[in-house]
């Protein structure tokens, strides 16, 4: 159903793979699993490893997941699948409250030890790394902050990516 690929041949702009395409991220369970679409992340190379770095809000019921786990997963989907109303959906309503696969439809299954979606057109798999929160006294750009009214900043965590994998 997926193809592993080589790193070497992951030929994507990641400017409109997050900007423009968003994603879901997954972390967790086959049993136990929540799911947030992201418009934030990075792809680049860190310690001598391709990384990704996930952005996650502590007030996101991800947050909980993402402390208890070592894994993270980005799914892509293609336009023909409602992309647009999935994205909207996971991104809006929270994890606490509703069955995000139920009701969007997916179907979860484990991938090289992360949790994937049968439906994604493209998948990678992160193994975390790193993890820290942004902090105020830090930010050289100030105006920033005007992002964080609540002043709760997003933790970043850095992922090894141990695969993408494509739709067969």
């Amino acid at each position: 159903m997926f193809k592993k690929i080589d790193l070497n041949d992951f030929n994507v702009n990641p400017f409109t793979l997050f900007k423009k395409d968003n994603a879901l991220m997954t972390v967790g369970t086959l049993n136990n699993h929540n799911t947030m679409t992201v418009g934030w992340g990075t792809l680049g190379v860190l310690w001598r490893n391709e990384i990704a770095i996930a952005y996650v809000k502590p007030t996101r019921y991800t947050f909980e997941y993402m402390n208890s786990t070592s894994c993270f997963v980005f799914a892509w989907f293609d336009d023909s699948l409602n992309s647009k109303e999935i994205l909207k959906f996971c991104g809006t309503k929270s994890g606490r409250d509703y069955d995000k696969d139920k009701e969007c439809n997916l179907t979860p299954f484990e991938i090289d030890g992360g949790i994937g979606y049968k439906e994604a057109k493209m998948l990678m798999v992160c193994e975390i790394i790193y993890e820290d929160q942004f902090k105020e006294e830090e930010m050289v750009d100030h105006n920033i902050m005007s992002i964080y009214p609540d002043k709760l900043l997003h933790h970043r965590y850095i992922g090894r990516i141990k695969g993408i994998y494509i739709k067969e």
